[in-house]
């Protein structure tokens, strides 16, 4: 038996249901693999920005602070 796509050019025989279900599959446990990533990778780069801002600010309001706790007493 042979096969031929759409222009009449041979191809590769069609993959059975199973086989196109095991295929779809793979490629859904793929693609929301690659979105989890992508989203925990986001929330990766966000939480550090936001961090080194906190950081930052914390840094700035110690520098007002910290002058009135380091003279020392008697």
């Amino acid at each position: 038996m042979v096969w031929t796509d759409g222009r009449g050019q041979i191809v590769t025989e069609p993959p059975s249901p199973a086989e196109a279900a095991v295929e779809a599959g793979v490629f859904a446990t793929a693609a929301g693999l690659a979105f989890a990533g992508l989203a925990f990778g986001a929330g990766a780069l966000a939480r550090w920005r936001l961090d080194l801002r906190r950081v930052e600010q914390w840094g700035r309001e110690w520098d007002l602070v910290g002058p009135r706790w380091s003279h020392k007493t008697g």
